[in-house]
């Protein structure tokens, strides 16, 4: 069940999740599942400065490499929603031993992405303002927009972070009120 490659493996992993047996769990069996190991890197404060420390990780990788990160089964749409688009695998944390095999056999990082994972500018730009307190009317007219483009591009955003309600949105905003997204 070993994979042997002649070269370094075309990914890196990223455990973010407090769970120490996690992350040891993990390392165990991705270094018996494959040699060369790829990096793993474990990110064990799930606080939106970590959740943005491994974002600025990923994006300032100059290498092709691919990313798998396994976090939280609750948290998987939320952090797809953070992380560019591409070169990413956003994995539950109780997968089975045969589909982690799998995921990591054939390391496809393209059909884990949701077509709406990622935010656009405006979206964004929207949500950064409605972070800082500041209404949809005001907004509008900050960006020159109507009302109406505004209140879609929010509800756009909220359909793409999952949010059920206002408060749920307002909870997953505080991750761009700690820093900008615009890198």
């Amino acid at each position: 069940m070993t994979r042997t490659l002649n070269s370094t493996p075309d990914f890196r992993v990223i455990i973010l999740s407090e769970n120490y047996f996690l992350w040891l769990g993990l390392t165990s069996l991705i270094s018996m599942m494959m040699t060369p190991r790829p990096d793993i890197f474990w990110i064990n404060s799930v606080s939106p400065e970590g959740i943005l420390r491994m974002r600025e990780q990923i994006v300032k990788d100059t290498a092709d490499n691919g990313w798998m990160i396994f976090t939280d089964e609750c948290r998987v749409n939320s952090i797809q929603v953070y992380l560019p688009a591409g070169r990413i695998s956003v994995l539950a944390d109780n997968l089975s031993v045969i589909h982690l095999s799998q995921c990591l056999r054939n390391a496809d990082f393209t059909h884990h992405l949701l077509p709406d994972a990622t935010l656009t500018r405006q979206e964004l730009r929207v949500c950064t303002l409605i972070s800082k307190g500041i209404s949809l009317v005001r907004i509008a007219q900050m960006l020159n927009k109507s009302p109406k483009t505004i209140y879609t591009h929010k509800r756009n955003a909220m359909c793409k972070f999952h949010c059920q309600n206002l408060a749920e949105f307002h909870r997953k905003l505080c991750l761009l009120e700690q820093h900008s997204l615009y890198l």
